[in-house]
C-alpha cells in the first residue's frame, strides 16, 4: 500500500506536464506518479485520484482506449476523481495526418474522462466550453497554466537589450523560421542579444543559422537559471496561436517574469482575457514605428494577467474543488 492517501496521475516521461503535477504535488499532499499500460496498480488506492490528462502522453497517437478501463478499475478504490486536462483533442489537422481520423476517437476518450470525473480543471477558455457541454453538473475551474520556472516578484528595473527564446526544440524553431528569419533582422535592428534556452535544435541548418547570427546558445538549463535570464530580458518570443497561449508554460514563464512577450503567428486574437498589443506584442512589427509598443508596459500586463491563475491559485482551486464533491 503506498503511504501517500492521495495520487496525482501523470504520462511517463519528461516535459509540461509532469513540471506542473510535480509543482503542485507537494502543497495537495498528492504526489506524482508515472501510469502505463505496464504499471502495476493493484495496491493503489486512498482518497483523491487526479488524473493529469494529456492523450498523446499517454499513446504516441493521442487515443489512449486502456486509461478508460484502467481508471474504471482505479475509480472504485479512490473517493474522489478529478481531472486536469491539459489537452482534448487534436484539432485543425489536415487530412493525410492521422490525428485527422483519429480526432473522433480522441474526443470521445476525452468525454468519457469528464463523465467519470467528480471535478475537473483545464487551461483554456475553449476547452472549458466543450467540458462543460459533456460534464455539466461537474464543479470545474479554468485556470491558464501557471510558470514551471519560478515567478519572482518583479522589481521595477531596467531590462537588458535582449531576446529569449526558450523552450523546447519543436517550440523554439518556429520562431527562428518566421518571416524568413525576421527576429534576426528584428534584434539587429534594436540593437537586441537573442539568448537560446533548450534542446539543441534538431535542424542541422537552423542551428547553424543560429551560430551564424551571433545567438547566445545556452542550451538547457535549470529553472533557477532560466528565472534570472527571463528576469533580465526585454523580450521573450513564442510562435503559438493565441487560443491555445493558455495552455504554454513557455508563455506563463515570459508573463511570470514581466517579460514582453512577442507572438507569433497569423491570426492573433483575444482569448483568455488576453488582448493583441496589451498583454503581448502581435508580431515584431509592433515593437517598431511611430507606434511601438513599450515592452516596459507589455510585460507588467502580461504579469497582472498572469497573477490570478499563478500555482498557489491552481492549488486554492484543486483544495476547493476537492472539497466541494466531499473528500
Amino acid at each position: 500500500m503506498h503511504a501517500a492517501t492521495s495520487l496525482s496521475l501523470i504520462p511517463p516521461g519528461t516535459g509540461g506536464v509532469r513540471d506542473y503535477a510535480a509543482l503542485l504535488g507537494g502543497p495537495l499532499d498528492a504526489p506524482v506518479r508515472e501510469l502505463s499500460e505496464q504499471t502495476d496498480t493493484r495496491d493503489w488506492s486512498g482518497n483523491v485520484l487526479l488524473l493529469h490528462f494529456s492523450g498523446y502522453g499517454f499513446h504516441k497517437r493521442g487515443v489512449p482506449a486502456w486509461l478508460l478501463d484502467e481508471l474504471k478499475t482505479l475509480r472504485a478504490r479512490f473517493r474522489v476523481f478529478g481531472v486536469v486536462f491539459h489537452e482534448l483533442y487534436a484539432t485543425g489537422n489536415p487530412p493525410w495526418t492521422s490525428a485527422f481520423w483519429l480526432s473522433s476517437t480522441q474526443r470521445r476518450i476525452a468525454r468519457e474522462l469528464a463523465g467519470q470525473a467528480d471535478f475537473w480543471l483545464t487551461n483554456r477558455e475553449i476547452a472549458g466550453q466543450w467540458l462543460r457541454d459533456q460534464a455539466p453538473r461537474a464543479p470545474h475551474r479554468v485556470l491558464p497554466v501557471f510558470s514551471n520556472v519560478g515567478e519572482p516578484r518583479v522589481a521595477e528595473h531596467d531590462r537588458d537589450a535582449s531576446i529569449v527564446v526558450f523552450g523546447s526544440a519543436g517550440i523554439r524553431a518556429p520562431s527562428y523560421a518566421w518571416g524568413d528569419g525576421e527576429i534576426f533582422r528584428f534584434a539587429k535592428r534594436r540593437g537586441l542579444r537573442i539568448y537560446d534556452i533548450g534542446a539543441p535544435l534538431q535542424d542541422a541548418g537552423l542551428a547553424q543559422k543560429l551560430v551564424d547570427e551571433g545567438v547566445v546558445v545556452r542550451g538547457m538549463l535549470p529553472a533557477e537559471q532560466v528565472s534570472e535570464a527571463l528576469l533580465s530580458a526585454r523580450h521573450g518570443v513564442l510562435a503559438y496561436p493565441a487560443d491555445f497561449v493558455a495552455k504554454s508554460g513557455i508563455f506563463a514563464a515570459y508573463a511570470s517574469h514581466g517579460t514582453c512577450p512577442i507572438l507569433l503567428h497569423k491570426d492573433l486574437a483575444a482569448h483568455d482575457g488576453m488582448q493583441p498589443n496589451v498583454e503581448y506584442a502581435a508580431g515584431f512589427e509592433a515593437l517598431e514605428g511611430d507606434r511601438a509598443l513599450d515592452p516596459w508596459l507589455v510585460g507588467r500586463a502580461a504579469r497582472r494577467w498572469y497573477e490570478p491563475h499563478c500555482v498557489a491559485a491552481h492549488t486554492a482551486a484543486l483544495q476547493a474543488l476537492t472539497s466541494e464533491v466531499g473528500a
